[in-house]
């Protein structure tokens, strides 16, 4: 049996300091009833923003925020997974970690950035998503929008993963009376959002018959939201975005065992769940498929079909935007 302790909270945007000691208090809170694994939500250190400022506050896997995860968990002899904003060899990344108690580092990087989000992170060239070894089983690590790829699914099945963790930041555009434009996408995300907290972890439960963790982030925020170029409309200075929450649990048979409230954002909860380790385990398999939003078999769980539309139009849309934005962040190698 091991004890998951999930966290759902709002992290500040540009706000690491902050943001990490607010995930301090909730990991004391989580070791305090049990955990074992402490699952922090997706960009838990530097918030949700589609500003240029956020890569100002991105770091390399051996900077801040891992030094300060490797140094919670071994103080509380744990391991921890999330994921955070990372600048590796000139480009920008949203990287799931696992980090140990015996200071090891395990990670992946999102393979699938949805619309704006092209502006920000690049998608990673290098097969997977993650597949983490632990004293506590194997487990597939993957970031929100990436669970809906069938290379996820295949990945974790011939791997024979043990254990499912999926972190996210899914949510809703708040509709703007001035901006009829903004129902629709209002309307697309919440049935996105429906989609990837339910029925995802539902999917990946009962398919892989193994426990799930699904941790998104909770509560109210305000970002700009870059238009694509060929888009009739200016951006949007302030957008107000509602993360769904709903940050929950599942048994193998895919029944929720606990589940967070979508407005919660100080939720922290220890759930035992049953994770059978195999005594052997095949060669951990990452699998490559092309991101063909259009086509059917791509997804493990489709979206809705608007979706797979704005994703085709984001990379179009933004094509340069993120290269200059880059370019203008550039960090010197010392």
């Amino acid at each position: 049996m091991l004890n998951v302790g999930i966290v759902q909270m709002l992290a500040a945007p540009l706000r690491v300091g902050e943001n990490l000691a607010l995930a301090e208090r909730c990991i004391e809170r989580a070791v305090g009833e049990g955990a074992q694994l402490v699952v922090l939500p997706e960009m838990f250190n530097v918030g949700f923003s589609f500003a240029e400022e956020l890569m100002t506050v991105a770091e390399e896997l051996d900077g801040r925020t891992i030094d300060w995860l490797k140094a919670q968990a071994a103080r509380h002899g744990i391991y921890i997974t999330g994921s955070l904003y990372e600048r590796f060899e000139g480009y920008f990344y949203n990287t799931m970690f696992m980090v140990g108690s015996d200071g090891s580092l395990q990670y992946y990087r999102k393979r699938n950035p949805t619309c704006q989000e092209t502006t920000v992170w690049r998608r990673s060239d290098v097969p997977g998503p993650g597949i983490f070894e632990t004293p506590f089983g194997r487990i597939g690590g993957v970031i929100c929008f990436d669970s809906f790829a069938r290379e996820t699914f295949e990945g974790f099945k011939r791997s024979a993963v043990e254990l499912v963790v999926i972190v996210a930041l899914w949510g809703t555009t708040r509709p703007a009376t001035r901006h009829p434009e903004m129902w629709l996408f209002a309307n697309l995300l919440h049935r996105w959002s429906h989609l990837a907290s339910e029925v995802v972890p539902q999917q990946y439960a009962t398919e892989l018959n193994v426990p799930t963790v699904f941790v998104n982030q909770a509560g109210t925020i305000r970002f700009p939201f870059p238009r694509p170029h060929f888009w009739p409309l200016p951006s949007r200075k302030d957008v107000v975005y509602d993360f769904w929450g709903a940050s929950n649990v599942r048994n193998a048979s895919g029944e929720i065992v606990a589940q967070a409230g979508n407005t919660e954002t100080d939720f922290v909860k220890v759930v035992p769940v049953e994770v059978y380790q195999a005594d052997q385990r095949p060669e951990i398999t990452r699998v490559d498929i092309p991101p063909e939003y259009l086509n059917a078999n791509y997804y493990f769980v489709q979206p809705p079909l608007q979706a797979k539309l704005f994703q085709e139009w984001s990379f179009r849309g933004f094509v340069g935007e993120y290269e200059a934005r880059c370019a203008r962040h550039q960090v010197p190698v010392t």
